[in-house]
């Protein structure tokens, strides 16, 4: 057996050299201060230069990002993309493959750290740019892919949005798509109880990218691999999926300890923590212990390094009262009209063009 063809820190070192020669993350920011045109000129330079080690360098850390998130050092793959601005175009959109393989990976990892906010908002603009152009991609011969990366993105979307019911997020089309395939699931995982589980599971399964391990298996686990292999549908080890799954499902139980605080929440706008202990059959400590729980669980740290929100219901404690916040969304109905008047023009030419007799 080659042990080089499962060499991962090798892939990891080629990846970051061409990163390192290309002097790319230099160029990149150079780019963001006005210095440079690498984006609007696909990385070529019209004054004589070349950009056949700036572009290598520039996807190398796309590649970085999807080979640590198979690892499962999400931190580091998201630290690698930094350079590139995802909410901008840029040369990676070019290739509409690595486009949608960006952000899948990118949302994922940010879904494992977890960062709801900055997954589910990435999400909902590639799930709404395939929605309007996956038209134009049928005769690609990458359009089966993605319709499948398309589909796993929404099973993300929805995950990510019963962790965190941030709705405001989605744009209305995404929106309807998502409670077409996934309503009936999303409504049986906010229950938090062992069908929601089973519906996790599942949904994490299906989704996730097919995890690797950083060492080359033993000859022993050769028999396992190929049963994984056939298992799985690819070159997938069962340890490492393993324990990716049970860092998700630690999560999810953590959210269902919450699940309790966030169904009182959202009865009361105003109610004393003796009160509310007393509904949860607690005493007044530990509803304290989990109401820190739920504040910790409910912020996170953006990609931009400040700390967000992600809760739909938040509250304040002043003294033994607790006063509850909820956000609602501002209804957008310019979308709305928009695709009325789309319809309506639609109904009005094929009016035109029947015949009367």
């Amino acid at each position: 057996m080659n042990v080089k063809a499962w060499n991962v820190y090798g892939v990891l070192n080629f990846l970051q050299a061409l990163v390192e020669k290309s002097n790319i993350v230099n160029i990149l920011e150079q780019e963001k201060e006005g210095l440079e045109q690498f984006t609007a000129t696909d990385g070529y330079d019209f004054s004589g230069g070349s950009n056949v080690l700036k572009v290598p360098g520039y996807f190398s850390m796309v590649g970085l990002l999807r080979v640590h998130s198979l690892l499962g050092d999400y931190h580091s793959g998201l630290k690698w993309l930094q350079p590139i601005d995802i909410t901008q175009q840029g040369v990676y959109t070019s290739v509409i493959g690595c486009h949608i393989a960006t952000i899948y990976h990118y949302g994922f990892a940010n879904l494992m750290l977890p960062r709801y906010i900055d997954a589910v908002r990435e999400f909902n603009n590639i799930l709404l740019y395939i929605y309007k152009t996956k038209q134009y991609h049928q005769k690609s011969l990458q359009y089966e892919q993605l319709l499948k990366k398309n589909e796993k993105m929404y099973a993300l979307l929805a995950v990510c949005i019963s962790f965190c019911p941030q709705t405001k997020l989605v744009d209305e089309s995404v929106n309807s798509q998502l409670r077409e395939k996934y309503g009936e699931k999303m409504m049986r995982m906010q229950r938090f109880n062992d069908e929601a589980f089973g519906v996790y599971d599942e949904l994490f399964f299906y989704a996730c990218p097919k995890s690797i391990t950083p060492s080359a298996p033993s000859l022993r686990s050769l028999l396992s691999i190929t049963i994984s292999f056939n298992f799985f549908g690819g070159g997938v080890s069962q340890d490492a999926y393993r324990l990716q799954l049970k860092m998700f499902l630690y999560e999810v139980k953590q959210q269902q300890l919450l699940s309790g605080v966030r169904t009182f929440l959202k009865v009361y706008s105003s109610i004393s923590l003796g009160k509310l202990a007393n509904y949860m059959e607690v005493d007044e400590p530990t509803l304290r212990t989990i109401l820190l729980t739920y504040k910790h669980k409910t912020h996170s740290v953006g990609s931009d390094g400040k700390i967000i929100s992600n809760a739909d219901i938040d509250f304040d404690i002043n003294d033994d009262m607790m006063d509850v916040v909820e956000t609602k969304p501002t209804k957008q109905y310019g979308d709305f009209f928009l695709r009325q008047i789309a319809k309506l023009e639609g109904v009005i030419n094929d009016m035109d063009r029947i015949k009367l007799e």
